[in-house]
């Protein structure tokens, strides 16, 4: 029912945010080498995280009914982006 929706959007979450955090990494790392590899990657990134978003969103919205809740998962799993990111900066820069 729906605490099992509840568990597969968090599960997701945690897995996508996991996933995302090298990615970040990557893209800042790209950039650096060559910003035109690092832009056509990070638009890359940006639309299959769509996808992500809707996995992570949708279970959640559907065990609570609360779209923001779907939204605030999704948002969230997808900020492990730009903390890779940031720790590649900080590390490399």
């Amino acid at each position: 029912g729906k605490k099992r929706l509840s568990h597969m959007g968090s599960m997701t979450a945690l897995a996508i945010g996991l996933h995302n955090f090298p990615e970040g990494l990557a893209t800042f790392v790209a950039t650096l080498g060559d910003p035109a590899v690092g832009v056509s990657l990070a638009v890359a990134i940006a639309i299959h995280n769509i996808p992500e978003g809707l996995c992570v969103s949708i279970p959640v919205y559907y065990a609570t009914g609360s779209r923001w809740k779907g939204f605030c998962m999704a948002f969230w799993s997808g900020v492990t982006e730009i903390i890779g990111a940031a720790l590649g900066y900080a590390f490399l820069k």
